[in-house]
């Protein structure tokens, strides 16, 4: 990568560093054009600061309100963007980490918005594909045995399976709780924030000690978020999707 680019990273909300040690691709011999790269850098952190903003902006807005619905369309545009991004960048760096990273970005943007298309839970043949793509990519960061992605595999790899077992209720015409979609549309966003918003701590946050709080704070303040939110529009706290008769 050119050098006065380097100096550039630190400021990109959806760039993580990876850590030392952590597992790259094996082959060396793709070289992205630096014009490519500038190109593709640029978008990344424009829709990264699009991302943040526009996030914020959902997330305080009142739900249902065309600020709300205005701010998190262009969040999951922007999010979109800097996933993709991330994953052309993650070739050119042949970085494992943010190739994984990025297809955990784009799964939880991916099902957030769907969500609110899609409210049967109905899946299609493309939200298999996606919902097979995270599955196979938890593994996957689970199998660096590092400890970051190994947390994010078994995150991701827990949302996945929340996925697939609604889609396997759905698809049997099985009855799920008529919010559901919902509750994953609020976890699955702001899941997304938080990933994002994680990524611009840690990328611009150098000297704070203990180095690892910084990977921590916006799970620690998002997580609530998302139980607070879950519990006040779906009138229950996030857990896992059962039949009626399972219930009874």
């Amino acid at each position: 990568m050119p050098s006065h680019l380097s100096r550039t990273l630190p400021l990109i909300p959806g760039y993580f560093p990876h850590p030392i040690g952590l597992n790259t691709f094996a082959s060396n011999n793709f070289k992205m054009p630096e014009n490519m790269f500038n190109i593709i850098l640029i978008i990344h952190i424009g829709s990264g600061f699009t991302a943040l903003l526009c996030g914020l902006f959902a997330i305080v807005a009142k739900k249902g309100k065309p600020m709300h619905r205005n701010a998190g369309k262009i969040f999951f545009i922007a999010m979109i963007v800097v996933a993709v991004s991330a994953i052309f960048m993650s070739v050119a760096h042949r970085s494992m980490f943010l190739f994984t990273i990025g297809i955990f970005a784009f799964f939880q943007d991916y099902f957030g918005y769907r969500a609110i298309k899609n409210k049967s839970m109905k899946p299609s043949a493309f939200d298999w594909v996606v919902l097979v793509l995270a599955a196979v990519n938890s593994i996957l960061m689970i199998s660096t045995f590092q400890i970051v992605l190994m947390v994010f595999g078994g995150i991701s790899a827990s949302l996945a399976y929340g996925v697939f077992r609604t889609f396997l209720l759905t698809s049997k015409d099985k009855e799920i709780p008529k919010k559901s979609w919902l509750a994953l549309h609020i976890g699955m966003m702001l899941g997304a924030y938080i990933a994002t918003s994680t990524a611009f701590l840690v990328v611009n946050i150098k000297t704070f000690q203990p180095s690892w709080l910084p990977w921590l704070i916006p799970t620690i303040l998002g997580v609530p978020l998302i139980f607070y939110y879950t519990n006040k529009f779906t009138g229950k706290k996030p857990r896992p999707v059962f039949t009626r008769s399972e219930h009874a």
